[in-house]
């Protein structure tokens, strides 16, 4: 019975989420309990359109902004806009962090990086 209900509980879990892509839950012990996006597209300034928006340039947006503020501690507003905030924060992880260009742009590259300081649980002080 309660393998029943545990296997309907996922799948009405998964057809939830379906639409933004697959999310992956966080590491064991994890603070954090960002949504992750199979699909991550590039995003920058003026990206997202709020915290109710359910698109998947948004979903991203509010994506990045949970790693970013568990990951720097810059305590990121996770709004679903791609703000000044959010910019200094993706410059400030590419800088220091990831050892990438400092553009403020999070595309595949920054994705990569910041995906993998966040399900590793890593700091990153800047």
């Amino acid at each position: 019975m309660f393998r029943r209900i545990a296997v309907a509980g996922a799948a009405a879990l998964l057809s939830t989420i379906g639409a933004v892509g697959a999310a992956h839950a966080a590491p064991a012990g994890h603070p954090y309990k960002c949504d992750w996006l199979s699909n991550e597209p590039e995003i920058s300034l003026g990206d997202g359109n709020g915290p109710n928006a359910n698109d998947q340039v948004t979903w991203a947006v509010k994506a990045a902004q949970c790693e970013l503020d568990s990951v720097m501690d810059r305590h990121v507003a996770v709004d679903g806009w791609f703000g000044t905030g959010t910019k200094n924060a993706v410059i400030a992880f590419q800088r220091y962090c990831a050892k990438l260009p400092a553009d403020g742009i999070v595309g595949p590259n920054t994705w990569n990086k910041l995906d993998t300081w966040w399900q590793n649980g890593w700091d990153c002080h800047h």
